[in-house]
């Protein structure tokens, strides 16, 4: 068995794509398809929203692949913008040396025609979606196009991604042709808070260098409060499960499942307390689990209906 192996840097040396021509793996890095955790913790919440609604269980499944599909593509332009900012950043950083841009493997015009190729597949999944879902999810571009920047003006750029990563519940539920439920803003704050604290764990693998070269993030900002900055976001996050659950009128499924959730969450808080022995990275990864739970639990909405 063929088991991917790491340096130094956040770069997989082997994978699943050692098949391709070796001058494909470049872009594969680039979009991050090499590390599919975060297209899966960006669609993850449109997922959980989908069932909650009126869709029959086809419908929702279609509209599952098409925001996965979405998702992918959307999470690869991200990274390139990400990249395309923060190059110069990146090369000073033991983890992020060896990315593409940041090595020169590819330029910042090359990187550009990858972004257009990325923002149309991208919006030829949303062409498959309503005329009101467009302008939600068109609405999140400023927030996909600032976060990079966010970490240039303020301490906790996080909240930026918090705001940004989330926009998969607002556009989930207009795809469904739902009228708008407080409960949705309730569910919407819920990832937000999730995301700011599963990401203040993700840059904790680089909090002693970027303290360093003054790169500002949360895992920075927070380190003297580390496990109660993040377990507070979690607690938020659970209290508004909840709440949202209530006010969509879920089935006891969804209860069952943010309760499960409500222990997966306490479990990363109580690692935090000695991060340098716990892998942050492997804790991070440990989310998908938590988004495909609740999304089982929100699936529940269709065997009791």
């Amino acid at each position: 068995m063929n088991i991917p192996k790491q340096n130094n840097s956040d770069i997989l040396e082997n994978g699943w794509w050692n098949i391709l021509p070796s001058y494909c793996i470049k872009w594969i890095r680039l979009g991050r398809f090499d590390r599919p955790v975060g297209f899966w913790l960006l669609v993850l919440p449109g997922w959980w929203v989908l069932p909650l609604t009126n869709l029959n269980l086809k419908n929702c499944l279609m509209l599952m692949f098409i925001f996965l599909i979405g998702s992918i593509s959307m999470r690869a332009a991200g990274c390139t913008i990400n990249d395309m900012w923060d190059k110069d950043i990146d090369k000073k950083i033991s983890r992020t040396k060896l990315r593409p841009l940041a090595r020169g493997e590819i330029s910042n015009l090359q990187a550009s025609f990858f972004l257009i190729v990325m923002l149309i597949i991208g919006l030829i999944c949303l062409y498959q979606l309503n005329i009101n879902t467009w302008l939600i999810a068109m609405s999140a571009m400023p927030l996909v196009i600032l976060y990079p920047l966010a970490k240039r003006f303020t301490k906790w750029p996080q909240i930026i991604l918090g705001l940004t990563f989330s926009w998969a519940v607002p556009t989930a539920w207009s795809s469904a042709n739902e009228e708008w439920n407080l409960g949705i803003l309730f569910m919407y704050l819920a990832t937000v808070f999730w995301i700011i604290g599963y990401d203040t764990i993700y840059g904790c693998q680089d909090k002693n260098e970027d303290e360093i070269f003054g790169v500002k993030n949360s895992a920075v900002s927070a380190k003297n409060f580390l496990t109660l900055f993040v377990g507070c976001a979690y607690s938020l996050m659970f209290i508004l499960l909840i709440i949202s659950g209530y006010l969509l009128n879920n089935s006891n499924f969804w209860y069952v499942g943010v309760l499960i959730c409500g222990f997966h969450l306490m479990r990363q808080v109580i690692k935090l307390k000695n991060i340098e022995q716990n892998n942050p990275l492997q804790i991070f990864k440990s989310n998908v689990f938590l988004g495909l739970i609740l999304t089982l639990s929100s699936l529940g909405n269709h065997i009791v209906s």
